[in-house]
């Protein structure tokens, strides 16, 4: 009698109540959910199955070379584990994983292997700068051109970096990690691995033509680019980065990174163009 006197639930409620019925494998599907049937808890337990294997294909591609390090398996196992914790809030699928790397830190039977997580990290840093924004690439002729026209002094110049420009660093040689797995990510053959893992590395990623890259560069290098990102003057990058290296041929690490389309605008203090 209750049953047929209470309010049917509204579609909001009946997506809630499904949503946490999938996410609690200990559940049971709720009476007000499914009409009454012998075999219902076996249909949520294959919508929860699909609802792992989307999980599980998603992040193998973001995470490709994190699945080589692991193992189908365990992936899909770690999958399950942080589709459950930290569920999609996005209708784009393409964040869903943003936080795996922090969440491997809180995996106990990961805690002999530091480095997946800032694999992790680097990976998910490539997997977006393939979905980031689009923007014009400046050149360094066109730069001097327009210094030259402005009658200022290019070691005022400030850069901005293109959209899926970001640089890595990682107290685990994850770059040669990384790089390593390239050549196997379509294979069952093992990667082999730096001998040192355990070293400082520094990277650079970026978009070209709609390819995202990862190079290895050098301390010097990342203080210098990341002064630049952080609004450095030109000057100041070169002071830096021969700070850091007396012998560091700023000249040359210009061209190669204005060839490499890092910098979208660039600026004067106060004046920008």
């Amino acid at each position: 009698m209750m049953d047929a006197l209470r309010d049917p639930l509204t579609l909001a409620e009946m997506q809630e109540q499904f949503a946490l019925a999938l996410l609690q494998p200990s559940s049971k599907a709720p009476s007000t959910l499914f009409h009454a049937h012998p075999y219902q808890d076996d249909r949520l337990t294959l919508y929860r199955g699909n609802l792992t294997a989307i999980w599980t294909s998603v992040l193998k591609n973001a995470y490709p070379v994190l699945y080589q390090l692991v193992g189908n398996d365990y992936f899909e196992q770690v999958a399950r584990a942080f589709g459950r914790a930290c569920p999609s809030e996005s209708g784009d699928l393409n964040q869903f994983g943003a936080r795996l790397a922090e969440f491997l830190k809180t995996i106990p039977d990961a805690a002999d292997y530091p480095y997946f997580s800032d694999v992790a990290a680097l990976e998910w840093q490539i997997h977006a700068a393939y979905y980031a924004a689009d923007a014009d690439v400046i050149s360094l002729a066109d730069l001097l051109q327009d210094v030259a026209a402005a009658g200022q002094d290019v070691q005022t110049v400030q850069l901005e970096f293109h959209p899926a420009v970001s640089l890595y660093t990682s107290a685990w040689d994850s770059v040669a990690v990384w790089l390593a797995h390239q050549a196997n990510t379509e294979t069952d053959t093992d990667a082999e691995l730096p001998e040192n893992i355990r070293q400082i590395c520094y990277g650079l990623v970026n978009r070209n033509n709609w390819s995202v890259e990862l190079q290895a560069i050098n301390k010097p290098a990342w203080l210098a680019l990341t002064a630049l990102q952080q609004g450095s003057s030109l000057g100041t990058v070169l002071e830096i980065a021969l700070d850091a290296d007396s012998g560091f041929d700023i000249n040359a690490h210009l061209q190669s990174w204005f060839a490499a389309g890092l910098f979208a605008k660039f600026k004067f203090p106060d004046n920008q163009l």
